[in-house]
C-alpha cells in the first residue's frame, strides 16, 4: 500500500508540467492535435524503452475488447483536460479534473467491493472539499469548468477499470497498448482538417509532453497496480498542490488566499 502512494505521489508532482505544456500549445493547436501527439509521442518513447530493456507486450487475449474501452475513456478524459486547459486556469482546470478519485473509489466500492473504512472516507471527502474551495471560489461554473469536470467523471471509470485489470498485464504493456491505440482513437479528429503548422517551439513541447505523460501515466497505473483506489484517493489531489505553484511561476496565475485555504485542507 505504502509503494503505491508513494509512486502516486511522483507522478502528481509531474502530471502539472504535462497540463502547462498542453496549455501552451492550447493556445494554436486544437484539443484533438494535441491529444494526439501526446500519446502518440508517448507510445513510441515506451516502446523504444520497452525494447531497450527488452520488456515483452503481451495483451491478453480475454482483455483486448477491455483495452479498447478503458482507452476510450482515457483519451475522452484527456480531450477534455486540455480542452479545458485552453480556457480556463491551469489550477481551475485541475481542480475540476479531481472528481476523478472520488468517482474511482466508490466504483471500486460498488463493483470490486473494496472496503471503505471511516478514515479512508474522511480522506477523501476532506481532499475533494479542498479541490472544491480552489475550484469556484467566485460560485459559477464555466465551460471549460465543466469540460473539466466530464474529464474527471470519464478518468475515475478509467482509474477504476484500470485497477480491476492490472493484474492481468504489466504496466509498461499497459501504456503502450493504451497510447498507441488511443492515439489511433483522435487521428481522424485530430487531422480533421489537415496536417497543422508546427514551429520549433511546438515541437520541442510536443516532445516534452510526450516524455512526461509516458513516466507519468506509468506511474499512476504503477500505482494503482499496488493499492486499492479508496486508499490512494486522497494522495490524488497532491495534483493541485503542485499544478498552483506551476501556475504562478509558468503563467503568472496568482493564487488567492481562499486557493491556499483549499491546498491546507488537501494537505
Amino acid at each position: 500500500m505504502k509503494t503505491g502512494v508513494g509512486i502516486l505521489v511522483v507522478a502528481m508532482a509531474l502530471t502539472p508540467l504535462t497540463d502547462g505544456f498542453s496549455k501552451v500549445l492550447g493556445q494554436d493547436q486544437s484539443a484533438f492535435f494535441i491529444c494526439f501527439t501526446r500519446y502518440f509521442t508517448a507510445g513510441i518513447f515506451t516502446l523504444v524503452l520497452a525494447g531497450l530493456l527488452r520488456k515483452p507486450i503481451e495483451i491478453p487475449h480475454h482483455d483486448r475488447v477491455g483495452q479498447v474501452f478503458r482507452t476510450g475513456l482515457m483519451m475522452g478524459a484527456m480531450t477534455s483536460l486540455i480542452f479545458a486547459l485552453s480556457i480556463v486556469s491551469l489550477a481551475s482546470a485541475v481542480g475540476g479534473f479531481l472528481i476523478a478519485p472520488m468517482v474511482a473509489s466508490l466504483l471500486s466500492v460498488m463493483l470490486y467491493k473494496e472496503h471503505m473504512d471511516g478514515y479512508r472516507l474522511a480522506g477523501a471527502l476532506l481532499s475533494f472539499m479542498g479541490a472544491f474551495v480552489i475550484l469556484r471560489p467566485e460560485g459559477s461554473l464555466e465551460i471549460g469548468t465543466l469540460m473539466a469536470l466530464l474529464g474527471g467523471v470519464l478518468l475515475g471509470a478509467y482509474l477504476a477499470a484500470t485497477r480491476q485489470a492490472c493484474e492481468s498485464g504489466g504496466a509498461f504493456s499497459t501504456l503502450i497498448v493504451q497510447s498507441l491505440l488511443g492515439s489511433l482513437m483522435v487521428a481522424p479528429l485530430a487531422f480533421w482538417n489537415g496536417i497543422p503548422t508546427l514551429t520549433t517551439q511546438n515541437i520541442i513541447f510536443i516532445l516534452a509532453l510526450g516524455g512526461v505523460s509516458a513516466v507519468c501515466h506509468f506511474l499512476t497505473i504503477a500505482a494503482y497496480n499496488r493499492a486499492d483506489a479508496s486508499v490512494l484517493a486522497p494522495f490524488f489531489y497532491f495534483n493541485i498542490v503542485f499544478a498552483v505553484p506551476v501556475g504562478f511561476f509558468w503563467f503568472g496565475e496568482i493564487p488567492t488566499a481562499i486557493s491556499v485555504t483549499g491546498i491546507g485542507a488537501i494537505m
